[in-house]
């Protein structure tokens, strides 16, 4: 017999599987990344409706967890919250997307980490529920997420220097002469980026973001193996131009 489990659950993605049934990633509290298998999600009788598939939508299910990347499957999910913004503004709904390709990309252990899954579900909420939304914001969740990474910036040594290092995650106080690097503004932006708590201004230029993504990208890429780029990023200049 199965062995079920409880668990607060975010959806990343959900793949069409066949005529009627989807595969959908989760990132959970208990047990990070899992994959699970929902058949005929259409029917009335299916534990998962599709409306609970679209992206960072929160629940709460009970499911299986086998491991070892093996599909599990949802006996019960309901709605942990619903969202009263993201579905019905163009803007958030697209930095929904966005984030969910980032979470995607990087949420892939299988283990318990409450403190990151705590991150995630706040940035899902935050985009929610702020009455603004900076152009920056997704840049912030970024730039924040790398916090929890074994990789991320050293930000307790900042004041060693103005200029980031993007091989080995220290501020140095000249370019490094070895690695890529991000120049002084950038640095700033990015520190500005990972202290904004949501309530003051996140002020950075078009330019700015500009430059702050394409150094979140090179960073990204050189410590994590197949992080590629963006699909979702044509919409965002689009909206943030």
């Amino acid at each position: 017999m199965a062995q079920y489990h409880s668990s607060k659950a975010i959806v990343l993605s959900a793949l069409k599987y066949g005529d009627t049934s989807r595969i959908a990633r989760l990132y959970t509290d208990q047990f990070g990344l899992i994959s699970v298998l929902i058949n005929s999600v259409s029917s009335k009788k299916s534990a998962v409706r599709p409306s609970m598939l679209l992206p960072l939508t929160l629940l709460d299910i009970v499911h299986t967890h086998k491991g070892d990347g093996k599909l599990e499957r949802i006996k019960e999910a309901k709605m942990d919250l619903t969202y009263t913004a993201i579905p019905y503004d163009p803007v958030r709904n697209a930095l929904a997307l966005f984030l969910a390709e980032l979470f995607g990309k990087v949420l892939r252990e299988e283990t318990e980490n409450r403190e990151k899954f705590d991150f995630v579900r706040s940035a899902c909420l935050a985009l929610d529920t702020l009455d603004k939304i900076p152009p920056a914001f997704h840049l912030s969740i970024w730039a924040k997420l790398t916090l929890y990474l074994g990789f991320s910036p050293d930000v307790k040594q900042e004041h060693n220097g103005s200029f980031f290092d993007l091989q080995d995650g220290q501020f140095l106080d000249h370019p490094s002469l070895l690695h890529p690097y991000l120049d002084e503004q950038t640095t700033a932006y990015l520190l500005s980026a990972i202290k904004w708590d949501f309530e003051s201004p996140l002020q950075i230029p078009k330019q700015g973001r500009t430059d702050l993504l394409e150094g979140l990208l090179r960073f990204m890429n050189i410590h994590l193996d197949g992080f590629g780029n963006f699909k979702s990023l044509e919409v965002l200049g689009e909206i943030f131009s």
